[in-house]
């Protein structure tokens, strides 16, 4: 099970939030997800997706991170040219916690990750941010982050500017396969757009 430790082990970015209250709900949330599913001990040991090798991909950690890194650009241009209040503690929160109920779907079996059919990793992130006490800005912009599964449309700012940071920091290109946006539309039954050219992947 996941110790505090071992969260700021793998994202000790969390110590940069300076409102105390989203720090350490930016920890106890991984702890939380973590005495559902015990066995991930390591949080770089969890892939972004079954389908979706680390040796490749990347690991969830470097998402959270590219999360983090590019909210920190994005709140000071959004403040500098559109005079758009933004929170970056919030912004920086709601990337730490966004996929942490990832810890409860994925499970590994054979040394295979497995993921559980129909669950939506965001949607329960965001409830489990208000069993938290977690504010509910915060709690709908995790809720709505996601175009994998069934979509929660962002209401606010603040959570339609997260949703599109999401698929910028997934290491998943056309290039070397199915795309993000491809895999985002199968992921919600979605037909594939009509389209001038479709890019011919070399595999």
């Amino acid at each position: 099970m996941l110790k505090e430790a071992d969260v700021l082990r793998a994202l000790p970015g969390i110590k940069e939030i300076s409102d105390a209250r989203l720090r350490k709900l930016s920890v106890e949330l991984w702890r939380y997800v973590s005495e559902r599913n015990p066995a991930w001990t390591d949080i770089e040991r969890i892939p972004l997706h079954p389908a979706m090798p680390i040796a490749v991909h990347g690991n969830l950690v470097k998402h959270v991170v590219a999360m983090v890194r590019i909210s920190e650009a994005l709140v000071p241009i959004y403040r500098e040219l559109w005079k758009q209040d933004l929170d970056l503690d919030t912004f920086r929160a709601a990337s730490y916690v966004h996929d942490a109920a990832k810890v409860i779907e994925f499970s590994e079996k054979d040394g295979a990750v497995l993921g559980i059919p129909g669950y939506n990793h965001a949607i329960e992130a965001g409830r489990v941010v208000r069993e938290l006490g977690g504010p509910e800005p915060l709690a709908h912009m995790v809720e709505a982050h996601s175009f994998a599964g069934a979509l929660v449309v962002p209401r606010t700012r603040d959570a339609q500017l997260f949703l599109m940071l999401d698929p910028m920091c997934l290491n998943v290109f056309p290039e070397h396969g199915t795309g993000v946006v491809e895999r985002h539309l199968k992921a919600n039954g979605w037909e594939d757009p009509r389209t001038l050219e479709r890019y011919r992947s070399p595999s």
